[in-house]
């Protein structure tokens, strides 16, 4: 009996160690085959080549014609934009570079000027993520400023938080209404094809445009839907929308008329401006928006 007992625990403690090994990817464990010599049992799933996601290279540099006429870009900060040069320091850089002016439109520059005035001078008007609303005259202000030759780039985020289903009226998506534009709830995500993490999401041109040219594939890091106007870059088919789950090609960068709205702030910054073909897409837009001609 005891000899018996003795036995299924071994039996049973082989048998658990084969599991964990096996689950916790250990690599190879011996396995017995004819005579006394053993084989390595390999897991291929388990294996770091299976797990681990492809990172995509960051290379290049972002370009962008200097030769052109000194443009004016405003950069508006008066909204309780979550933004500042360093953080778009690439987008910055390359437009002083290149001998453009960059201005930031304050709280305090909007106490002393209005935004009517400052766009009266401006050649191109960016906003990204504001968390205030721009009330009906602004909003038919920036909106003419386009109808007259302005170039306008809306850039939004995810937001920080959002019910499924949640179709909330934010105050990027009430400015981009002006134009015909604007951004889904939620953010994208893909369990399929992914870089470094299953919201890196690829995304790759609709057609040849001048906003596209040059651009193989991007990944966006931070990416929500842009709805209306001509999609210009769209995810795989793999790609899902966080309230709904639901799987399409969604498009994260879209132009109508001289505005453009792109559904990933993040592309800007220092971190992922320069991954893929990413620092390419904003030489693009960068060139989009001093390329206007009021």
């Amino acid at each position: 009996m005891e000899l018996r007992d003795a036995a299924l625990k071994g039996g049973v403690f082989v048998a658990v160690l084969l599991v964990v090994a096996t689950l916790t990817g250990l690599g190879s464990i011996p396995v017995p085959v004819e005579g006394n010599e053993t084989a390595p049992l390999t897991v291929d799933s388990h294996q770091p080549e299976a797990i681990l996601a492809d990172e995509s290279a960051e290379t290049g540099e972002i370009e962008l014609d200097a030769s052109g006429t000194q443009k004016t870009v405003v950069i508006d900060q008066s909204h309780n934009n979550s933004v500042s040069p360093e953080e778009i320091s690439p987008l910055v850089t390359a437009l002083t570079e290149a001998g453009h002016d960059v201005q930031f439109y304050t709280d305090r520059m909007a106490s002393q000027q209005s935004l009517d005035e400052t766009l009266s001078s401006a050649d191109a008007f960016v906003v990204i993520a504001p968390d205030d609303q721009y009330d009906t005259s602004e909003r038919r202000r920036i909106a003419a400023f386009a109808d007259d030759g302005g170039r306008v780039l809306l850039v939004n985020e995810p937001p920080r938080q959002a019910a499924r289903g949640a179709t909330a009226s934010t105050p990027m998506t009430n400015l981009a209404g002006a134009f015909g534009l604007g951004f889904d709830s939620g953010y994208l995500y893909d369990l399929a094809e992914y870089d470094t993490n299953h919201r890196a999401v690829y995304a790759t041109p609709a057609g040849e445009t001048a906003l596209t040219d040059g651009v193989d594939r991007v990944t966006t890091y931070t990416a929500r839907p842009v709805v209306g106007g001509s999609p210009l870059l769209v995810t795989n088919e793999s790609t899902r929308l966080s309230t709904t789950r639901r799987q399409a090609r969604y498009s994260v960068l879209a132009r109508q008329g001289n505005a453009v709205a792109l559904g990933d702030r993040s592309l800007l910054g220092t971190d992922y401006a320069y991954t893929a073909d990413n620092e390419v897409l904003v030489g693009n837009l960068l060139e989009f928006l001093v390329s206007g001609s009021r």
